[in-house]
């Protein structure tokens, strides 16, 4: 019971500073929550040792999605009827 309490512990205290690192690093605080639980002091210092992720708007994050994917219509297609035609 006493080993449990404290593995448990330490994994949520561990889990929270990697959550709060991550979230100042514009990272995924839930994601880095559940590897300090799990791998405690060393998430930590991964996280610690990590750059800050750049920041994307919405808009910039859809456009470099769209730009990316293989599509077989035109990005600007002069007949909105038929795409393909480009």
């Amino acid at each position: 019971m006493d080993f449990s309490l404290i593995v448990l512990t330490s994994g949520i205290v561990f889990g929270g500073a990697c959550a709060i690192l991550a979230s100042n690093k514009h990272r995924d605080p839930l994601g880095w929550f559940v590897l300090g639980f799990l791998f405690s002091i060393i998430a930590l210092i991964v996280i610690a040792a990590l750059s800050p992720a750049e920041k994307q708007s919405q808009a910039e994050r859809g456009r470099s999605q769209r730009r990316e994917g293989n599509s077989e219509f035109a990005s600007n297609p002069k007949d909105p009827e038929r795409p393909w035609l480009g």
